[in-house]
This record gives structure tokens, sequence and C-alpha cells, in this order.
């Protein structure tokens, strides 16, 4: 049973809602008040419009830069393509300044996104062992945060930091890792990312980093393999929660889980670079629940007093 499904059957009950386990081994659940019925499959994934597409849209990133692009929602330069036959044969028509981030279009969960690729070799090597059609996009740096939106609000917000450690002056990148892991629920895994990114800044497992010194160990944020989470919702900045909301109605999600990337959450975004990453129309909520750093969200308890009309301290 994954963590989302237990959350929201625990926040159902505690609502005083009738439970209805329809199909546990696929986390199908139907919750009551008596007045009104919703099936539930994992957690939730809502329109604004169940007439008009939505789930569809958001899983696809091109189809969604395109709705960006029309509502003015900043994202990174990007190029779609069909399939690898199609993919440029030159650095001069890919139009594109390196470094680069690979995704598949329907992609999720970090699967088949590569990070700083450095030079049109590395791009064309990893489009020759991919399947299915992609994005070519120019790198942003800048923090990574997810925002979580329903309707027109802001229920939880998250600065996402990727897997790292902290030199000690005494022992290798590898012990520091192995050591970190033991307070960590989702451990740090020593993969092809990991060796990768020691070995783009001179680095390698047996490395000894300097006392106090921050090594990454990979560039993108993922809480499944040892990234930490900071709760920042109280201090997101208004016209950057305008512009998460904007961009989630760009794609009729009525919950979403936006990917930004930017200097600070809390300045206006005209006075840094912001850019959009992508809008999840079936957005972990769990993630909200226990952050590395701050204050825990009971996000789907919000959500399900929304729906019932119920109200909650």
């Amino acid at each position: 049973m994954t963590k989302n499904f237990k959350l929201l059957l625990k926040e159902a009950q505690e609502l005083q809602l009738a439970v209805n386990n329809i199909y546990p081994e696929k986390e199908v659940v139907e919750i009551s008040d008596g007045k009104q019925t919703i099936i539930v499959k994992e957690v939730f994934s809502l329109a604004l419009n169940p007439a008009s597409a939505s789930s569809a849209l958001a899983k696809n990133k091109e189809i969604t830069y395109r709705f960006w692009e029309r509502e003015g929602i900043p994202f990174p330069r990007s190029r779609y393509f069909r399939k690898s036959a199609t993919f440029s044969a030159t650095v001069d028509d890919l139009q594109l300044q390196f470094p680069v981030v690979f995704k598949k279009s329907n992609g999720k969960k970090s699967i088949g996104i590569h990070t700083n690729v450095g030079s049109f070799d590395e791009l064309a090597a990893i489009v020759k062992n991919s399947d299915g059609s992609f994005i070519v996009q120019e790198m942003v740096f800048g923090k990574e945060y997810r925002l979580l939106v329903y309707k027109d609000r802001l229920l939880g917000a998250l600065e996402l930091v990727p897997p790292q450690i902290i030199g000690n002056g005494v022992d290798t990148i590898a012990t520091l890792i192995e050591r970190k892991n033991i307070d960590l629920q989702k451990k740090i895994i020593i993969n092809g990312k990991v060796i990768q990114t020691l070995e783009k800044n001179n680095l390698s497992l047996n490395t000894i980093p300097a006392q106090q010194s921050c090594v990454l160990l990979q560039e993108n944020s993922c809480l499944a393999e040892g990234g930490s989470s900071i709760d920042c919702t109280e201090i997101v900045h208004k016209d950057m929660l305008a512009l998460a909301l904007k961009s989630a109605r760009a794609t009729n999600m009525k919950l979403a889980g936006i990917d930004i990337i930017c200097e600070d959450i809390a300045l206006d975004p005209r006075q840094q670079k912001v850019s959009f990453l992508e809008t999840n129309s079936f957005p972990s909520l769990s993630i909200h629940y226990d952050p590395t750093v701050g204050k825990p969200r009971r996000v789907i308890r919000d959500i399900l007093a929304d729906i019932f009309t119920l109200s909650i301290e």
C-alpha cells in the first residue's frame, strides 16, 4: 500500500467519512458523507472541467509547453522530437545552448531524464539509446520547488534539495554516503547518475572532500533517492503563486503539482529568472506530510474537507 493511499484512508476516517475499500489491491476506494460519493485511485487527480482533457495534457510536456507559451508562463527553451530518427543532425540545427536536459515527453518521477548534458556528442548518444518522443531543453540553474495548488489556493510548497553530503576532511564520499543513509528513510543509491555527477566535478567515490564542503550527488532533486525537502509554504511570493495557478489552469488542472526553478520562491518573479518545468496532474501528496525541514501540511485533509464541505481547524 502506497504512502499516499494510507494517508488518504487515514484522513478520510478522521473526518468521519465512510470508507469502502472497493479494490484494495489496486488502491481503489469509495469515500462518502452520505450525500455524495467519490471514487479515488491511490490519490486525487482532479480537473477543472471534467468534459475537457486534463491529465493527458499534463503528461505530455510538449503539449503543456504549447499552452504555457500561449498564457505567458516562462519555461526553458526547448525542442520537441517525435522520435530519434528526427533528431537534429548537427549542433547548429538544434539551436539550443548547452548544457541541456533530455526528457521523455511522457516521463514521470525523473525516469528517462538526463541533466547537464554538456555536448552535442553526449546528447546524440543518449538519443540513440532512447525510443519514443522526447524533449531537449536548455538547462536552467537555481533552486527547485514543488508547489501544490488546488482550485485558487496554495496547499503546500517545498524546496527540493538534491542528494548531497558534507565533507569532514577525513572520510571518502562512499563512506559519507553510507553514514548518511543510516538516518535516511529513502536511501542515497549509488547509481550511474551519482557516478556521472561526481565525475563531472572531477570527483569519485574515493575522494575525501574538505571539511564542510558540500558534494552534490545528483543534479536534480529526487526524494526517492536521498534528496531532502524544506517546507516554504508561508513565504511563496503572491505573484509567483499567481503564475503557478495560471499554469495549472492552462492545462485544466484543479489540483496540480507545479515544478519551478528560480532564485528564490519568496521573491517577485519579475526580479529574477523563473522557469516552470512541468505540471503534475497526479501529484504525490505524501511529500508534504513529512518535509525534512519545516511544518508538515495535511493537504489530503484540506482537499477532502473542501470536496465534502467540512469545517476543519
